[in-house]
Order: structure tokens, then sequence, then C-alpha cells
């Protein structure tokens, strides 16, 4: 038996509003369709549903019995799926996103978070901090931000590059004043280094690293209470270069860069609310 869930539901529409050309009407179909889609219903259950008279239709026996057993379920069905639908659509709810320690502790992230906040007031923001890559559908997260070398779990989720972060060598002031001239990297080699685990492979072997964390705020504290140099994300010290507090080094230096990329579980299923964040997060670091 070849059954429509759509032929049954004109079906209990046509009951409900008393005739075909009503149930056309009211849910801006064509009569002629819901007249033919009727009939295909009737031919997959091999018996007659409905009385057609000129002005009206009456239900045969086996059109009440199958009224009186759809009836309730259909309805529950489409409040569902009309449900579902307008969760998708509407700028309310949960939204979870995962991301590393890098961002979170960023002035940037900060801002934008509390441009989102302050747009959609009815949007509950839970923001996870993850390091590693996860199944967003398992794990119910909507968005998660990677740091450049981590392995997403699922190559079929949408993956999109964030804007690149260059790096800086910084310190404080009164660290360098205490030591002699840094004049390029051999000069670090006397030197405590710290660095996060996204950037500890991309300075030359021959360096001591003394601390390696992804809480960067740490490592910034580090440096600025004069424990050594460490390697930041120029956009996370910019405010503290800028008051003098720390100093860069070797800025003639090619450094590295962090990258981070964007991933969310689809296009064509993202809920509204996903989507606002998500154009945020262009305007804010720029989507390649």
């Amino acid at each position: 038996m070849n059954l429509s869930l759509d032929d049954l539901h004109l079906f209990v529409l046509t009951v409900q509003h008393g005739g075909i050309s009503a149930a056309a009407k009211q849910h801006s179909l064509q009569r002629s369709k819901v007249s033919r889609r009727l009939q295909e219903l009737e031919k997959a259950l091999g018996c007659q549903l409905l009385i057609r008279t000129t002005r009206q239709i009456e239900l045969t026996e086996n059109g009440r019995l199958l009224y009186q057993q759809v009836n309730q379920q259909l309805t529950e069905v489409v409040q569902a799926a009309k449900l579902l639908s307008n969760q998708q659509k509407s700028l309310q709810g949960v939204l979870r996103v995962a991301v590393p320690a890098a961002l979170i502790t960023s002035n940037m992230f900060s801002l934008l978070i509390d441009k989102y906040l302050g747009q959609f007031p009815d949007v509950l923001l839970e923001v996870l901090h993850c390091q590693e890559s996860v199944d967003l559908k398992r794990e119910n997260i909507d968005i998660q931000i990677l740091p450049d070398g981590v392995k997403v779990q699922n190559e079929d989720y949408v993956q999109q590059t964030l804007l690149r972060f260059p790096s800086s060598l910084v310190t404080s002031p009164a660290y360098l004043q205490s030591q002699d001239p840094i004049n390029g990297l051999d000069d670090l080699v006397a030197h405590p280094l710290m660095v996060s685990r996204y950037n500890q492979t991309s300075l030359p072997d021959h360096l001591t690293l003394r601390l390696c964390s992804d809480d960067l705020r740490m490592l910034q504290h580090m440096a600025t209470t004069g424990k050594g140099i460490a390697l930041l994300p120029t956009i996370l010290v910019k405010d503290a270069l800028a008051s003098g507090e720390l100093k860069s080094i070797l800025v003639n230096e090619k450094l590295p860069e962090i990258k981070l990329t964007l991933i969310y579980p689809s296009r064509q299923f993202l809920p509204e609310k996903s989507r606002a964040l998500i154009e945020l997060l262009r305007e804010t670091f720029k989507l390649s």
C-alpha cells in the first residue's frame, strides 16, 4: 500500500471544512489538485471515502472510520511540524557554541558576545570551553570554532576560515632592561619562553620553552610580571602594547599566525539564531 501523508492530511482538511472547494480555498490550493489527490487516496486504500454532491461532501462508512482514526494523530503531527519549523526560524531558545581558550579570553570575542546578546535577548547563549573537535550533532552543539591544526571529526560539516591572527613576542619593559639586547631569534636561547600548544612548534628547536598553556591570559600575565617572553596573538596584547605594559620584540621576524576555523553541521538546516551569530562572526572576523 502506497499511502501519502499529504493525501491523508487533505482528506482531513476536506472533512473539517465541509467540502473540497472550501478546503482548497482555505489553504490556497487548487480545487482540482485536492480532488485528484483524494482520488489517489481512495485508490490506494481500495475503497470510497467521500460521496461528492454539488455543494458538499458526505462521508462513506469507510470514510467516517478513517477520519475517526487519523484526525487527532494528523493534527498533532502537523502541529509538531509547525512547532519545529517555527523554532528553526525563531531567534530564541538555546544556542551552544564551543570555542578554544584563545578566543574565550580575547576582548574581541567578548565584545562580539555582548553585541549578540544585546540584539537577541530571547536567546540563551551557552559558550563552552573546548580545545578539541567534537561531533556537533551528537553533543548538541550548534557552532564550534577551532584553531588551525585540530582535525575536524566530521568532514561533512561546513568549515569556514576566519581571519588569520598574527603573533608577537612580548615581555615587560622591566624584563628587557635587566637583559642583554635581543637582536634575533638566536638571542632567545638564554630566555624562558612561554607559548600555547598551537604555536609551540613554530619557534626554532634549540630554544627553551618554559611554559606551554591554552590559557593565553595566563601567558600574558606571566610576561607582564617579568617571568619571560611570551608568543601571543597580537590582537590579544594590543591594548597592553599601547599602554606600555608590554613591549614587542623582534618585530621584523616572521612569526606564526593563528588561523581559526568556524564549523557548523549544515547550511540547509541552519536555525536563524545560528545564522545570526555566523553573520556577526563574518562582520567581526571577516570570514573568507
